[in-house]
This record gives C-alpha cells, sequence and structure tokens, in this order.
C-alpha cells in the first residue's frame, strides 16, 4: 500500500498514518454510492456486537439478496479480519482508495487488515478520527445497499464523530439481558436520540441457553431485559439470540453461523432479524418522502 499509507511509530507501535485530508462537506455527508449505512452499537464491550454486526451483514447479503459492506469502526480492538476470514491487506485503486476485501458476499474494511496482526493500537483521539474518516470515504465500496458499521463499543468521541459525519440511515442497540447491559443499552439508544439517529431496534443477544441433554432453556443472564427496555423506551424488538455454541466456534475460525448451520434456530433468528432491518429503513425512508415542507 505504498503511497496511500506512511509507516510511522507511536508508542513504540510500527502502524499506519493516514494521510491529510480535508473535513466531508457538512451540506452533503452521503457516501457516494452507499444507500444506507446502519450502525450495530452497544453501551459496553462484550454483549456480541460484532458477532452481531458480521451475520447481520451476511444475512443482509444472502438472504436479503442486497449489496452489503461491513465497516469494522472499533479502531483499539478490530474483530471483523478473524470473524470473517479476511487475509492480506486491502489494495488500492488508480484514484488512490482502498478496495475492500470481499468475505461471504460482503465488502470488508477493518483496521485489523492494515496493521500487523496482534499490533496493539495506541492512538489519540484525532488520530482515530483521521483513520476512521479514511476508512469510510478513502475506500472505494462501489454500489451497496447498505453498509453495516460495526461500532466501538461506548459513547464517547468516536461514536458520536461516526453518527455525526456518515449520515447514518438508523442504528441498532445489542445488549444482553441482565440489568448492568441494559443500563448502557439505555445510554448508547440515547447517544444516537441525541444526534438524531433513529433507532431501528434493540436486540437481545445470549437471551438463554438450550441445553443439548434436555433441550430445556436456561436464562443464565436473566430473562425478557431487553424486550421490557425497548418498550419502556419506545423501540421495536428485534428479536432474541440464543447463547450457542456454534457462535462462539464460528466466530473463532471465521465461519459466521448463518453460513455454517444456515437452517439452525440462530441463523434462522438473524435472517428475520435482517428483514426486520430492511423493512425498518423502508418505513423510515417513507417517513421522509412523505414529511411535508415548511416555507417560512
Amino acid at each position: 500500500m505504498k503511497g496511500f499509507f506512511k509507516h510511522f511509530t507511536l508508542g513504540g507501535v510500527r502502524g499506519f498514518a493516514v494521510g491529510r485530508g480535508t473535513a466531508p462537506n457538512t451540506q452533503n455527508l452521503k457516501i457516494e454510492g452507499i444507500k444506507d449505512i446502519i450502525a450495530v452499537a452497544s453501551g459496553k464491550g462484550g454483549v456480541g456486537k460484532s458477532t452481531t454486526s458480521v451475520n447481520l451483514a451476511v444475512s443482509l447479503a444472502n438472504k436479503c439478496q442486497l449489496r452489503v459492506g461491513l465497516l469494522d469502526a472499533d479502531i483499539y480492538g478490530p474483530s471483523i479480519p478473524m470473524m470473517m476470514r479476511l487475509h492480506g491487506k486491502p489494495e488500492v485503486s488508480q484514484d488512490r482508495k482502498m478496495i475492500p476485501i470481499e468475505s461471504y458476499g460482503v465488502k470488508c474494511i477493518s483496521m485489523g487488515s492494515l496493521v500487523e496482526e496482534g499490533a496493539a493500537i495506541v492512538w489519540r483521539g484525532p488520530m482515530v478520527m483521521k483513520a476512521l474518516e479514511q476508512m469510510t470515504r478513502g475506500v472505494d465500496w462501489g454500489i451497496l445497499d447498505i453498509l453495516v458499521v460495526d461500532m466501538p463499543p461506548g459513547t464517547g468521541d468516536a461514536q458520536i464523530s461516526i453518527s455525526q459525519r456518515l449520515q447514518l440511515s438508523g442504528g441498532l442497540i445489542v445488549s444482553t439481558p441482565q440489568d448492568v447491559a441494559l443500563m448502557d443499552a439505555r445510554r448508547g439508544a440515547k447517544m444516537f436520540s441525541k444526534v438524531n439517529v433513529p433507532i431501528l431496534g434493540i436486540l437481545e443477544n445470549m437471551s438463554y441457553f438450550k441445553c443439548p441433554n434436555c433441550n430445556e432453556p436456561s436464562y443464565i443472564f436473566g430473562k425478557g431485559g431487553a424486550r421490557k427496555t425497548a418498550d419502556e423506551m419506545g423501540m421495536k424488538f428485534l428479536g432474541e439470540v440464543p447463547l450457542e455454541v456454534g457462535i462462539r466456534s464460528g466466530s473463532d475460525e471465521g465461519l459466521p453461523i448463518v453460513v455454517s448451520e444456515p437452517d439452525c434456530v440462530v441463523s434462522q433468528v438473524y435472517g428475520e432479524i435482517a428483514e426486520k432491518v430492511v423493512k425498518g429503513l423502508e418505513e423510515l425512508e417513507q417517513e421522509q418522502h412523505f414529511r411535508p415542507e415548511i416555507s417560512l
């Protein structure tokens, strides 16, 4: 990738510095060729946000037959290269833009594909902002129906900047059923509300564990917490994803469960969630289309 990134050493870690660029026109934040951009977010880490992003993106591409991209915006802890089995670094087009690496029908970009495997990214906020800018507008995405953004956990500068600068069509909140995760999920939802991003709904991950012997569900992290939170906050409840070994093993092996076991219960749930996301985006588009304009 010579001529596109320049090598540098920051805090003892060798990585890539993004070249200088100008901020996008605030009047035109859309990325050319991309119809909708959705963010998969959570108020905290460890709730399965990246797993959801991967299986949702693959379901949108394969089940819904859409042109889909996946942006790993978690600069400090990129996991998409492992989960999507990405190899090598992105090539560069003639107009000096990165070409996404395609896997399972999804075009992917991740900082994990740009730095050495296992390298710690020790960057301050401004460098992270520049990297995110280059990983969005410095990429030749082509024509996409949906770009799925795997957001970093939390509600800080990076999350707010992504929400404001990408003109998101909608956000999707991922949480587990226990109260401590739902408390942070509420924060994530309120962040989207403050930056005027419509919320497509909340998804409950690790809802229950079904015993392989007796087939009885065990609600390890509590029961119905995300559904109750969705009702209280006026959000749509998108579904329950159970805790299964196949999800974990598929993530570690770079084989999403919607590909390895397309007929299992989990894959069916992800497929249903993908369809609900598409329907939600269509409803939002209709609302904007019929919204009256007032001239003063």
